[in-house]
């Protein structure tokens, strides 16, 4: 499961949304994403600890990744969690 932590539909909200989107078609059915507004839910927000926007969080076996500000960089946001170039 990736979470994505987004502002509204602020430019640097969007560019991260559409970024984590390619990631996830190119990864096909193994990625799950929710995409989460802290404007709307804010005590999820709370409950994971952001407090800066976007931000992304990966859990797997117990081990938690985070990716703050610009996922752009394709190279860093696959290191973020864990994947190879393909």
């Amino acid at each position: 499961m990736i979470r994505l932590y987004i502002s509204g539909a602020t430019p640097r909200s969007t560019r991260a949304v559409e970024a984590l989107k390619a990631l996830a078609e190119e990864l096909g059915e193994s990625c799950e994403v929710e995409i989460i507004d802290v404007y709307q839910q804010a005590a999820r927000a709370r409950q994971d600890n952001v407090l800066v926007t976007p931000t992304l969080i990966e859990r797997s076996r117990g081990a938690v990744r985070r990716l703050v500000g610009d996922l752009s960089d394709s190279r860093r946001l696959r290191a973020a969690l864990g994947l190879a170039k393909v």
